[in-house]
């Protein structure tokens, strides 16, 4: 049951890991303020999204319900 934990996790981690990316070459182009906020916002969840399944490996826990 742990493993299938860690390798939920990992996969998880590996898709925030992508859009992490594309929200970044997003920001790195030319964006208007509102949408450089936009695309922050959506970085900063996605980062404590990858927190939580981060500890939920470590711990072996099961990850929490998405919202």
């Amino acid at each position: 049951m742990e493993g299938e934990s860690i390798g939920g996790g990992a996969e998880q981690l590996d898709r925030i890991t992508a859009r992490l990316e594309q929200l970044a070459t997003q920001l790195e182009a030319e964006v208007d303020d509102a949408r450089a906020a936009e695309l922050i916002r959506e970085a900063s969840a996605l980062a404590a999204e990858a927190g939580r399944a981060v500890e939920g490996a470590l711990h072996g826990a099961p990850e929490p319900p998405q919202p």
